[in-house]
């Protein structure tokens, strides 16, 4: 039997005749709980913005994309590609394509300009059809819907974001002529707003617009099998880097073995977004702050505490020891004592901090300026591996930061007890 567990366990943690140690251990409770809340609320936002953030760039950008071939002896690169079987079998087997979330799509984009009889803005145009992820859209539409692709009708059918829509003062449903530039000649057609988006990523939203793939095709005279990229969406973050690296190494190793008669190049989005991700990056080092600070907090009310605590039991320690209990066992007596503080306070901040996070989730309590954030309200995620090694390390650290003042219990003599009042 663990004797000092034991001890611990049956001696109250508030006073007989005063207040002193009551009070010091609603201190100590709430020092804990306060640090758990900040730490699990901080934990929450961070991941929260940053898979938020991500999947707006990676809604526009794709994770990995497979650009035309670069002729290095003329210093340029070609227009178009296509997805022919070669290049499929060379991107299924380098990625191992067989899982279901992994999308690989032929994509066009194609500079245009917007014009009304007062204003006009240029953008680029990216085809969408069926065969695209679509859900990225169809969770920024503000106003109308998605076409059906299949049906002729929406073949002119384009969504705009809700800035374009301000800025050329059109709405849902209207007519608008659109110019487009293919090798020095002007292209002109009439597209119907069928759909408004919002991102609020200004960044993105002001530049880019839908429009089904095979009107773009059309207009830049390209076949139903070619484009000007390749993008493949699904990966694990993790895997975005390593997967790219991989894939440009076998189109490599195809051309050498004469397999393709083209090196493509390939690119991702860690690169072609790397401001954001390493904006983003920046805010691990705000979690560690605040991780440390909290840790210091909570650790400096728990020794405050245990100093109380072992001056209010000085008669308990000197009957302990009269009784033959080790220095040991008198420290862990008092560690133990201070742990039950301690896992009181993390008990209620976990449950406080969940909560929280489970109204803001809800209902968005707390707003941002999308213009400044990307973002109209904090958003929250919760880990749950995060979770539990946060609070692992809140126990093991406080057990460690108990040590030293635990020293003064073994300072105390029976003797000195006898005249303590």
């Amino acid at each position: 039997m663990n004797i000092s567990l034991f001890i611990a366990r049956r001696l109250q943690l508030k006073g007989t005749k005063r207040d002193t140690s009551s009070s010091s251990t609603i201190i100590a409770v709430t020092g804990v709980a306060i640090a758990i809340i900040v730490m699990v609320l901080t934990l929450a936002v961070v991941l929260g913005f940053k898979n938020q953030i991500r999947e707006k760039v990676m809604g526009f950008d794709s994770q990995i994309t497979i650009n035309p071939a670069h002729d290095y002896s003329l210093g340029k690169s070609e227009f178009s590609l296509s997805l022919n079987e070669t290049l499929v079998n060379i991107i299924d087997s380098s990625l191992n394509t067989n899982e279901d979330s992994i999308h690989i799509n032929l994509t066009i984009k194609q500079p245009g300009i917007l014009k009304t009889n007062d204003a006009f803005a240029g953008l680029m145009f990216k085809g969408i059809d069926c065969r695209n992820d679509l859900s990225f859209i169809k969770q920024n539409l503000v106003e109308g819907s998605l076409p059906n692709f299949e049906v002729d009708s929406c073949k002119n059918s384009i969504i705009i974001s809700s800035t374009t829509a301000s800025d050329l003062k059109i709405s849902l449903g209207d007519r608008i002529n659109t110019y487009f530039f293919n090798d020095g000649n002007i292209r002109a057609r009439k597209f119907v707003i069928a759909g408004i988006y919002n991102s609020n990523f200004s960044d993105y939203d002001k530049l880019i617009a839908f429009a089904p793939t095979p009107t773009l095709q059309r207009i830049a005279q390209l076949d139903s099998i070619s484009g000007t990229s390749i993008e493949i969406s699904g990966l694990d973050y993790e895997m975005i880097q390593e997967k790219s690296v991989t894939l440009q190494s076998a189109i490599s190793d195809a051309v050498y073995k004469q397999q393709l008669d083209k090196i493509y190049r390939v690119d991702n989005v860690l690169r072609s977004g790397a401001m954001y991700f390493n904006w983003l990056d920046l805010l691990d080092m705000n979690v560690v702050v605040i991780l440390i600070l909290m840790s210091c907090v909570a650790g400096i009310t728990l020794v405050s505490c245990l100093f109380i605590i072992i001056l209010e039991r000085v008669n308990t320690i000197g009957l302990l020891k009269a009784i033959g209990a080790s220095n040991y066992q008198v420290r862990m007596v008092f560690i133990y004592m201070a742990q039950r503080l301690v896992v009181r306070g993390m008990i209620i901040g976990n449950v406080i901090s969940l909560f929280l996070v489970y109204l803001q989730n809800m209902f968005h309590l707390i707003p941002l300026d999308p213009e400044a954030y990307y973002l109209s309200f904090v958003p929250v995620e919760i880990n749950w591996w995060h979770i539990l090694a946060l609070n692992i390390g809140v126990i093991i650290i406080s057990s460690i930061i108990l040590i030293l003042p635990s020293h003064l219990a073994t300072k105390i003599s029976p003797a000195q007890t006898m005249r303590y009042e």
